[in-house]
């Protein structure tokens, strides 16, 4: 296993894997029409290639025998909350696992990786994460890691508000 920094030429794996972990997790969830409007938008290699370039959004792929299986993304905060400043404080945007690597302690790792930068970055500030209201694995996790729920918010997948909740670590 290897977590490396995503280049350039990673972007179609990293699509490919956004997609299909996304799909793994959530796409029960979604009438087809809002599920491809939601990965056109959000996961096209297009529109990943410049977040992946922008030198405020960390990115980390972990690899497996050639197969990319987990990605991290962290960046300035952008949840909407009173108390989130993107100028001085982080947030884990995207940590998903293929279903292949769960439960071996990679998630973990990614999110040790991802709130070790934060730290670098941005001091002793508070860090986030938003996460979906029924995802409770993730949310223990998180929980684990000293993140408290802090708010809530509507997430768009296409015409579908999915409840989300807003965690802070102090």
């Amino acid at each position: 296993m290897h977590i490396l920094p995503i280049a350039p030429e990673h972007v179609p794996a990293l699509s490919a894997l956004a997609i299909k972990t996304f799909c793994d997790t959530f796409a029960h969830l979604y009438p087809p029409a809002d599920l491809e409007a939601f990965l056109r938008t959000s996961y096209a290699p297009e529109v990943l290639a410049p977040q992946v370039a922008d030198p405020a959004q960390f990115w980390r792929m972990a690899w497996d025998d050639g197969q990319a299986v987990g990605y991290l993304h962290v960046g300035p905060v952008g949840l909407p909350h009173a108390d989130a400043d993107a100028a001085t404080q982080g947030e884990v945007k995207r940590l998903y696992i293929d279903t292949s690597q769960q439960g071996r302690g990679l998630g973990k790792q990614l999110l040790m990786i991802g709130l070790d930068y934060l730290s670098e970055r941005y001091g002793d500030a508070p860090q986030w994460i938003g996460v979906w209201s029924e995802n409770h694995r993730a949310q223990g996790l998180y929980r684990a890691y000293g993140f408290e729920k802090v708010g809530e918010y509507g997430f768009p997948v296409g015409t579908t508000i999915d409840h989300e909740f807003i965690l802070r670590k102090p």
